[in-house]
């Protein structure tokens, strides 16, 4: 029922993704080309520096229906692991927590502002699959007998999904250290080969370009306070409207966003429980390295930087300090010490602007039409070897398939 209940609010983000389901980004162009293109082999071709084995796993199911119906196959799939975090964390391996803050937080979870980029498609599963796996870590251990292979199994899938699980290796370490129970020993043995193995192909693979960076304070500001902080809580629809005014009172507002999240972040650091700490370590880890090796597609245009800061771009690269900053907001209100009283005062007033990001970032876009059910019937028509660039979106790229 939990499940359902999340599917339809993620459908009601986007209805398309499920009534007019089209491929995304490397959906149609590098994952479902290349499993049509060269089958079982694609599991082991890097892309962007890293290996992504669960959306080539995904493709790769896609193909067990027509082309037609691939990208709902993979939407699908997609929400499944977008859903995954609230069903973990609703779970009694977090019955330490109320229900009904962990019920809340969940629902914010899938109402996330400033999160479109990441909503139901598989190129973006590995933010979701790295949030599920490190609620796995955090969690109390689970009492069936399969609770240890399943939670081995989906922190091998995240690492094997890019440079978010090798972070993860950081947190078990960690509790490894804090905890000294048998678990997490085992889980750390058991993962060093596969972590070694996402080093090497991030280290030799060299698919990644690099791009120039632009670094300077103004476009930091607006990343941290702009991006993260502030549109977290008033929505990308606000701090667009506030950018595209070229409102000379932006950076003011984007300074103060800064100064604000900043001191909760480290008030939940210095005093938060082991979980959240590490949490939000990891989330600001992960929004550190996207500074230092960010990716934006639009190299050679704009310095990265630039990129980063505008409203609705690379939103990917926020979700997870988003989550983290959100969850120790909720912390402070419940959790914040007598003496620190007027921390608590501000963290209701920042979760009482909440609902304005949400409302307001709640619909996302249809993506843009690009008759892709009318292409593939032509494609399923064509004969064997012809060769055929498929319009998908972002609307100016294309996925190459050759006719079996």
């Amino acid at each position: 029922m939990i499940f359902l209940v999340a599917f339809g609010l993620l459908v009601l983000r986007r209805p398309d993704a499920i009534f007019n389901a089209q491929f995304y980004a490397e959906d149609g162009k590098y994952w479902y080309a290349d499993a049509y293109n060269h089958g079982w082999a694609c599991v082991f071709m890097p892309q962007w520096g890293y290996l992504q084995t669960v959306s080539r796993l995904v493709a790769l199911l896609s193909l067990l229906v027509s082309l037609a119906h691939a990208p709902l196959v993979m939407n699908l799939c997609a929400m499944a692991f977008q859903i995954l975090p609230v069903n973990l964390f609703l779970s009694s391996r977090f019955d330490a927590i109320p229900f009904r803050t962990r019920l809340f937080g969940s629902f914010l979870y899938l109402a996330l502002p400033n999160s479109m980029e990441i909503h139901a498609n598989t190129t973006n599963i590995q933010w979701h699959l790295a949030l599920a796996a490190c609620l796995v870590l955090l969690a109390r251990p689970g009492t069936a007998k399969a609770s240890l292979f399943l939670d081995t199994l989906l922190m091998i899938l995240s690492i094997l999904d890019g440079a978010l699980g090798m972070l993860l290796m950081a947190v078990l370490a960690v509790l490894c250290w804090q905890r000294k129970d048998a678990r997490s020993r085992r889980l750390l043995v058991w993962l060093l080969p596969v972590t070694s193995l996402q080093v090497l192909v991030v280290v030799f693979s060299g698919s990644r370009p690099p791009g120039t960076l632009g670094v300077t304070m103004a476009r930091f500001n607006g990343i941290l306070g702009g991006q993260l902080f502030l549109s977290s809580v008033l929505g990308q629809r606000t701090l667009a409207e506030l950018y595209s005014a070229h409102a000379p009172s932006l950076a003011v507002i984007e300074v103060a966003a800064s100064l604000v999240g900043l001191l909760v972040v480290l008030y939940a650091l210095r005093y938060g429980p082991l979980e959240l700490r590490l949490f939000s370590l990891l989330a600001y880890a992960v929004f550190a390295l996207s500074l230092i090796r960010p990716f934006t597609m639009m190299e050679g245009l704009r310095e990265e930087w630039d990129i980063m800061q505008l409203p609705g771009v690379a939103n990917r690269y926020y979700f997870l300090p988003m989550t983290a900053f959100l969850a120790s907001l909720f912390w402070m209100l419940r959790e914040a010490k007598p003496a620190w009283r007027p921390a608590r005062y501000a963290a209701t007033a920042i979760v009482l602007l909440l609902p304005v990001g949400i409302c307001r970032d709640w619909s996302y876009p249809p993506y843009p039409e690009t008759h892709f059910r009318e292409i593939a019937a032509q494609f399923e028509r064509a004969a064997p070897g012809t060769k055929m660039a498929i319009p998908q979106n972002p609307t100016d790229w294309r996925m190459e398939l050759v006719k079996k």
